[in-house]
């Protein structure tokens, strides 16, 4: 056995290691997708899939399947949550859902302040911390969204807005509550470009980001903190990804659309 050998073996250890061991959260969006048909057949090829015990397996519909969720992941290992919410119990909010009927369905996360809320309905920094702490304050985990263009990834302005965006996005929360909460990094120049972030510049932003929560808010909620990354993540490059530095799962959306694919990620982060 040669030299090169030898590291391939010990590489495909450590990797095996890192997959069987870490934990981590596996989180599909579906975005404004499917039919109740087509809902009603991949939860019923998920129903009885053994996911294992180590991951958080978390499929995320559009509001009119949460009943479909209820009814057919009851004795599943398999949580589930809303896309958005309005930071309210109730109220003259044409087109909203509240943290109370998100619960009244067994919605246990809820995906605050995502790039498409920010960029098509102009949604600001203020009012998504207001969701943030209805979340927290209703047994809801939030998982707070932040991510820059182009733009300002080719200015290297990036590290000051996503200092903003966690920043502001937190600020409605203190102690405890932040051991409750989700951050997951999404570069919008990553997603449907058809530009990938390599495993290298995704290992830097998530080191960046826990060195920030770390410097923000102490070491124990630091680095308790889970974030995920969203940026087109695939059964081709999931394994890649795993393998960098602070990455805690993986907010997936147009994988997350086939049962076999979303699997098969899972059995990937599973170490299969």
């Amino acid at each position: 056995m040669n030299k090169e050998d030898i590291k391939d073996l010990v590489r495909k250890e450590l990797v095996d290691g890192i997959l069987k061991t870490q934990e981590f959260y596996v989180v599909g969006n579906w975005k404004m997708n499917k039919s109740k048909p087509e809902t009603i057949e991949f939860l019923d090829q998920l129903a009885n899939v053994d996911f294992g015990q180590k991951n958080h397996v978390v499929v995320i519909p559009p509001f009119p399947y949460l009943y479909l969720f209820e009814e057919k992941l009851r004795y599943s290992k398999i949580e589930y949550g809303v896309q958005n919410l309005f930071p309210k119990p109730e109220g003259a909010f044409t087109g909203e859902v509240s943290y109370k009927m998100a619960l009244e369905f067994g919605a246990r996360y809820a995906i605050v302040g995502h790039s498409e809320r920010r960029n098509l309905f102009l949604e600001d920094d203020v009012f998504i911390s207001k969701k943030v702490r209805i979340c927290v304050q209703n047994r809801i985990t939030p998982i707070l969204c932040v991510g820059e263009d182009l733009t300002k990834r080719q200015k290297n302005t990036y590290h000051e807005f996503l200092k903003t965006q966690i920043r502001e996005g937190l600020s409605r929360i203190t102690g405890g509550e932040l051991e409750q909460v989700i951050i997951a990094y999404e570069p919008i120049w990553a997603i449907g470009t058809g530009v990938n972030a390599t495993p290298e510049q995704v290992e830097k932003t998530h080191m960046f980001i826990r060195r920030y929560l770390v410097e923000s808010y102490g070491e124990k909620s630091g680095t308790t903190i889970p974030i995920l990354y969203g940026g087109s993540v695939k059964v081709e490059n999931v394994k890649e990804l795993a393998l960098a530095q602070s990455v805690s799962g993986f907010l997936i959306g147009g994988a997350s659309l086939d049962p076999k694919s979303f699997v098969a990620i899972n059995n990937i982060l599973n170490g299969k």
